[in-house]
């Protein structure tokens, strides 16, 4: 175990994050379904504002449908113009806050988002650009963040944190999964990107529905990438 990795895991447990993980290779990793399913048993039967709140994050949106059997989650389009939802850390997963859930609670739709993003920044306060992992995909320098507190995507909502991280340069980022956020060149391909963008998002039952984070300039904007199709999903440049 490198020291990156050490980190992440100091950071997972001092987070009540010890709980079972699967290897999926590069240094990626994610709960095991039996963590989950454990997480959830613990939930206590009322989920009030006061409990719930101290670890109540943005979450962004995943591939997959929820169960409709969970309602209507509880959705902000948020700068650079994503619709996200929210979720109570449970450990290994995450909770999804539903519309129902929200309008029982003594707070404003405003003075929620606000607390989920004020919680957000706390727990990524401890990471820094040494935490990053480099690697080559295909001739292409990629930096691969994973935080090991299930939030590394939304980075993407910090931008000032975000440049913290990976440095006011211009770039490029994909966030395939809730803990995974990876930095491309700025002039990458962006059929390149798409492809990576599917290939990781795969990997994850939660792997996550996004196109392209760009910085640029020191803003952040929001980007569609090219769809893949059954002759360009196993493309390769």
């Amino acid at each position: 175990m490198n020291d990156r990795e050490k980190r992440r895991n100091q950071r997972r447990t001092k987070a009540g994050k010890d709980y079972d993980t699967a290897d999926l290779g590069n240094g990626m990793e994610q709960a095991t379904v039996e963590a989950v399913m454990q997480a959830i048993g613990t939930l206590p039967r009322d989920l009030t504002w006061d409990e719930m709140a101290p670890n109540l994050i943005p979450v962004l949106p995943r591939r997959r449908p929820m169960p409709p059997a969970g309602g209507a989650p509880f959705r902000a389009t948020l700068p650079p113009g994503v619709a996200v939802g929210f979720g109570i850390d449970i450990g290994p997963a995450f909770l999804v806050v539903g519309e129902d859930v929200v309008a029982g609670w003594p707070i404003t739709p405003a003075e929620l988002v606000a607390r989920a993003l004020a919680n957000l920044e706390l727990r990524l306060a401890p990471v820094r650009p040494r935490d990053l992992f480099r690697q080559h995909i295909d001739g292409v320098q990629v930096r691969f963040l994973q935080t090991g507190l299930g939030c590394a995507s939304a980075l993407t909502l910090l931008p000032q944190d975000l440049a913290r991280v990976f440095g006011r340069a211009s770039q490029v980022f994909i966030a395939p999964m809730r803990d995974l956020l990876v930095s491309l060149p700025p002039d990458v391909d962006r059929m390149f990107a798409a492809w990576l963008m599917d290939e990781l998002a795969s990997m994850d039952p939660n792997g996550l529905a996004l196109d392209a984070f760009v910085l640029d300039g020191g803003v952040l904007r929001y980007e569609r990438l090219p769809a893949l199709d059954s002759h360009t999903s196993g493309w390769r440049p």
